[in-house]
């Protein structure tokens, strides 16, 4: 797990085809919040593509619908986490009325949910 610092945003960008990596900083500089939740999660969208996830959690306001949008366009897997078990329903709130979340659970089902979409996502080993 890696937490973006105050004022600095975390993306992922492919270093090379095989190596991603993760970059800190202030640009862009015109979102309301630095760190931005849509700022990574367009940014884990663009990179992983249909083996992203995104979890969106509690909090206030919009901020990680974009990214949550990306991440289902891409074919990716989105998770909310129900409102009973949020202390601010606002983010959550925003992703689960655009009806972008596929799966809404409480905050203490999120780890299996995790642990279930990374075992049915993981590709099959080739046979020699």
């Amino acid at each position: 797990m890696y937490i973006a610092p105050a004022g600095q945003h975390m993306t992922v960008y492919r270093h090379t085809s095989s190596q991603v990596l993760i970059r800190l900083s202030q640009s862009p500089e015109n979102c309301a919040h630095i760190p931005s939740v849509d700022v990574m999660m367009l940014s884990v969208a663009e990179v992983f593509r249909a083996y992203s996830m995104g979890i969106i959690m509690t909090g206030m306001g919009v901020d990680g619908l974009r990214g949550m949008e990306a991440i289902a366009n891409n074919g990716g897997t989105t998770l909310g986490q129900d409102e009973s078990s949020c202390t601010i329903y606002g983010m959550p709130r925003a992703c689960a009325r655009s009806g972008v979340l596929q799966r809404v659970v409480p905050l203490a089902r999120i780890p299996e949910e995790i642990l279930q979409a990374t075992r049915y996502r993981q590709p099959l080993a080739s046979s020699p």
